[in-house]
């Protein structure tokens, strides 16, 4: 028999990757007692946690994002083998048309302790000597400390951290319904949920995530119905941001879009000493194991939830060209395999990060997703930021007032600059 099962917390944090990790671990720092962390699937199979290309950088045009990542990447330095940092650096390559807004975003990260060195022609050459086809080039920015890490050990990290402070985690847990806000016992918010008891295959997990999981619910009957009583509640649902937001009484303008990554050999050039290079197609590469690793933002995708990979047709079409026209090492590559997986984008490309003003007007509502493929790199400082937010008031770490997602009805958008993917 379905029974239901009755839970009181202080903090529910609704998102168990890396954004609602490291809140978590925030959360706990803090001192923040009884937090309750839910997600269908703490392995993060098909979310973008698992799924994004492991980029870490502090190369932004914006100064909120150059802190956000600065203070996050400073931290991964000090638990670089903890969370697999490593500092091997962003090399934007540039045409004439992107290079002077690159160079103008350079005096800011300069001028904020970040060092971006400035590469011409020939010490590009130099630096990555496989890069031999540069006629279209004026020049390249490096960003030194920028890099990869490794996800799946950084939302560890930040899960063990929160664990050893009490934090609670609990796996297969699909919130439905039922949220509202008991103004008699000071702004609680109640919400529904569905708890699994059996793990999920991977094309049950999928499916639930890519169609209307209500049939899918209702149709279980391994499990149990749970009530989750929060005195805070945090949306960090990723690419379902938008579903949790509508039950929590307010609406999000983010939508989820495929993002796909392909995995390459090549035999004339070894990429392990490399880092991320950009080139000004939007393609990107960097070492990953013994292969290349490639992706590229498709302008012509479709927003939803679509976690088909294009294989062949993808390589074929998006990947291997720019590489082709770039060095005379990728004229000869073979496509091994990939992946698809999605990013939530906000209007603006930019993440949304702070309180929510929900339709009931509860004040107990907080968010922190729509990064736009940028979580990883933005993690830690908006865990710990929002944590301050929530427990005391008032941001203290890194003011991320700017990221409120009542930006957009308030008409202050975030400039995207064209040089940054």
């Amino acid at each position: 028999m379905v029974r239901t099962q009755e839970f009181k917390t202080d903090y529910l944090v609704i998102g168990a990757g890396l954004i609602g990790s490291a809140i978590a671990m925030g959360l706990t720092k803090l001192g923040a007692d009884r937090v309750m962390i839910v997600d269908l699937d703490l392995t993060g199979e098909w979310s973008s946690s698992e799924l994004n290309a492991g980029g870490v950088r502090a190369t932004w045009s914006q100064k909120v994002n150059l802190l956000t990542s600065k203070t996050s990447i400073e931290y991964f330095a000090k638990h670089a083998s903890e969370v697999g940092y490593k500092d091997s650096g962003y090399l934007w390559l540039h045409r004439a048309g992107t290079f002077d807004q690159a160079l103008k975003a350079r005096e800011m990260h300069v001028a904020n302790g970040w060092a971006v060195d400035v590469l011409d022609i020939p010490a590009l050459r130099a630096k990555v000597p496989f890069i031999d086809k540069t006629d279209d080039l004026v020049g390249a920015i490096y960003g030194v400390k920028d890099g990869l890490v490794n996800p799946n050990r950084l939302k560890e990290h930040y899960r063990e951290q929160a664990l050893k402070k009490g934090a609670q985690f609990h796996h297969g847990v699909w919130v439905t319904e039922g949220v509202r806000h008991l103004s008699d016992a000071g702004g609680v918010t109640k919400v529904k949920a569905f708890q699994f008891s059996t793990q999920l295959s991977s094309e049950e997990k999928k499916k639930m995530l890519c169609e209307d999981p209500s049939t899918f619910v209702e149709g279980a009957s391994v499990g149990q119905w749970i009530e989750i009583e929060a005195k805070n509640v945090v949306n960090a649902a990723g690419a379902w941001a938008p579903r949790l937001a509508k039950i929590l009484g307010y609406a999000s303008p983010s939508v989820p879009l495929r993002r796909q990554i392909s995995l390459f050999q090549t035999r004339d050039v070894d990429l392990t000493n490399y880092g991320m290079i950009i080139d000004p197609s939007g393609v990107y590469f960097h070492p990953e194991s013994i292969y290349g690793l490639s992706g590229f933002a498709t302008p012509s995708e479709r927003p939803g939830f679509n976690f088909q990979y294009d294989a062949d047709s993808f390589f074929e079409e998006h990947i291997w060209p720019p590489l082709y026209e770039r060095s005379t090492a990728f004229e000869s590559l073979k496509h091994v395999s990939g992946w698809a997986g999605l990013y939530e984008n906000s209007p603006d490309h930019h993440a949304i990060v702070g309180a929510v003003k929900t339709t009931s007007g509860a004040s107990n509502i907080f968010e922190a997703h729509s990064f736009s493929g940028h979580g990883a790199m933005h993690s830690y400082a908006v865990g710990i930021s929002l944590a301050e937010l929530i427990v005391g008031g008032r941001y203290e770490t890194l003011d991320l007032s700017e990221l409120s997602g009542d930006r957009f009805v308030n008409g202050r958008a975030i400039a995207n600059e064209t040089w940054v993917i």
